[in-house]
């Protein structure tokens, strides 16, 4: 059996870029940089931002080379799904830094309207995965009952929760693109308790606990988009605060989440005999 410190390498690499992460968003909240005053400061900001989620795909190509190395379907199919959910995400990151600054593109209301736009890259990101855990589950004894009636009514719940926070006034492609995007991270949050019940035979592994975990992030850093950047402030939303609190989220739900293909390793290493 491999040894604890090849499976912890990969965490750790992740767990340090999350600190980097936290430790810019930190500066930026204690005034050490100025995002919003100077453009060259923003515009330098944002690219170590992308910088250390590049290096976040570096990791996770390397967890797609270890882990095809080894006789294991579920973790094979899984570090090309994360991989390639994570690619689609830091296109979406790029959008989000609004290097040319725009604004209102959709309507009056809407001051950062250009988070609509990284949805374009969000959705599929996201929908891969969550299709992927769905398969995975069910693939797993997982009842197709279960995940119609818990995937109906978390959309239902979530298409409330958009109603509340939603302002007369939006503009119907901005409203149909969030809504629909605020739908589909919720399930994506559900599909943590779809992926830990499929394995409740077995003991599961640390790491599916905090992919899982990375998952519910995932829907909480959008929520927070949601609420606060896009439609906060009466559609003004309060930036730049909002977005360094994302940042620290939204950065560990994708270091978390690319700690499935290795859980998914070590539960397959496990149930071998000796």
């Amino acid at each position: 059996m491999l040894s604890n410190p090849t499976f912890s390498r990969f965490s750790n690499i992740a767990l340090l870029l999350w600190l980097f992460a936290l430790t810019q968003s930190v500066m930026a909240l204690l005034g050490v940089f100025s995002v919003k005053q100077s453009d060259a400061e923003r515009i330098l900001f944002g690219i170590v931002e992308l910088a250390t989620i590049a290096l976040l795909i570096f990791n996770a190509f390397a967890i797609k080379r270890f882990v095809t190395k080894h006789d294991c379907l579920a973790a094979s199919y899984f570090s090309k799904i994360c991989l390639y959910s994570l690619l689609l995400c830091a296109a979406g990151d790029i959008v989000n830094r609004n290097f040319p600054q725009l604004f209102y593109q959709y309507d009056n209301v809407i001051k950062h309207s250009y988070l609509a736009d990284s949805v374009l890259f969000f959705f599929p990101g996201y929908l891969i995965l969550a299709i992927a855990i769905a398969h995975f589950a069910l693939k797993n004894g997982l009842s197709k009952r279960l995940v119609g009636i818990t995937a109906t009514i978390t959309a239902l719940i979530a298409l409330v929760t958009y109603h509340d926070m939603h302002l007369t006034g939006a503009a119907y492609l901005l409203t149909l693109v969030t809504g629909a995007y605020s739908v589909l991270v919720s399930i994506l949050a559900l599909s943590a308790i779809w992926l830990i019940k499929s394995l409740q035979a077995y003991k599961v592994p640390m790491r599916i606990w905090c992919a899982a975990l990375g998952l519910v992030l995932a829907m909480v850093a959008d929520a927070i988009i949601g609420k606060f950047w896009i439609f906060g402030n009466e559609g003004q939303g309060y930036f730049p605060l909002v977005s360094h609190i994302n940042w620290i989220i939204y950065f560990a739900s994708q270091a978390l989440i690319q700690q499935l293909p290795i859980g998914l390793l070590q539960l397959k290493l496990a149930s071998k005999p000796d």
